[in-house]
């Protein structure tokens, strides 16, 4: 795989193999690996369309949170609060969705496959650190949104209901102590999600080609020590040496 060219890649159908054929560039890939990165591309493939779809969404959200924010008669303690804490998960999952896009853009090389997959088995998923992260600000988001325009529906547009609310000082203190929490364990999952896609880039890149290189030198000193140069004996002319 390290050493496999651009050709090899992409296979004939008719492809006939000759045995006169010595060098490891001219021999065919094993199936099971072109079978292997026609999986992962089409797995890349289908979470770019994913999470590009989730993005969507969460402007969507964003854009509709926006506009409620901006009615009078949405300044019910309910309504804003939880309009805000819906605003805070769309802005994380949007920005959760633009890291997976650039990242796994670049993720297409078979070395960071193979890396990645034996990853994924060797650790198991966490509870509160994992891939489904993303959708869960987007539902959260969602549901918040979904509260906020009952809230809305109920708590407006009556006589009887109040245009001006005013809650206790103590209450608007425990308020913002939660929506600055929600953001701040969004910017905690934002920093644990830089920090794991940054061992998919320059480092692993260098480890490979150093892992690489040292396969080079091996196969190198094999190849030295099992086919030594073949040096013939000094010609000898006939008669030269004396019978015993």
């Amino acid at each position: 795989m390290a050493r496999a060219n651009a050709d090899q890649w992409n296979p004939s159908d008719n492809f006939i193999w000759q045995p006169s054929m010595q060098t490891p560039d001219q021999l065919p890939l094993p199936r099971s690996l072109l079978q292997f990165r026609s999986s992962w591309e089409g797995f890349i493939d289908s979470l770019m369309r994913e999470w590009k779809t989730l993005n969507v969404i969460s402007v969507l959200l964003m854009s509709a949170i926006l506009t409620m924010l901006q009615i009078d008669a949405a300044s019910h303690p309910i309504t804003r609060t939880s309009a805000l804490f819906s605003l805070i998960c769309a802005l994380m999952s949007l920005l959760y969705g633009c890291m997976y896009i650039i990242r796994f853009g670049t993720m297409r090389k078979m070395h960071k496959a193979s890396t990645f997959a034996n990853e994924a088995q060797k650790t198991t998923p966490g509870i509160w650190w994992n891939v489904w992260v993303l959708l869960a600000m987007l539902t959260w988001s969602i549901i918040t949104f979904l509260t906020c325009i009952m809230s809305f529906i109920w708590l407006s547009g009556s006589s009887q209901d109040q245009l001006d609310f005013a809650v206790s000082p103590r209450t608007a203190f425990g308020l913002r102590i939660g929506l600055t929490a929600v953001f701040s364990l969004g910017v905690i999952y934002f920093g644990l999600i830089v920090r794991t896609f940054h061992r998919y880039g320059d480092p692993l890149d260098r480890e490979w080609m150093r892992t690489v290189n040292e396969w080079t030198k091996d196969a190198l000193n094999t190849y030295q020590n099992e086919y030594k140069p073949f040096t013939e004996p000094p010609f000898v002319p006939p008669g030269s040496i004396d019978p015993p």
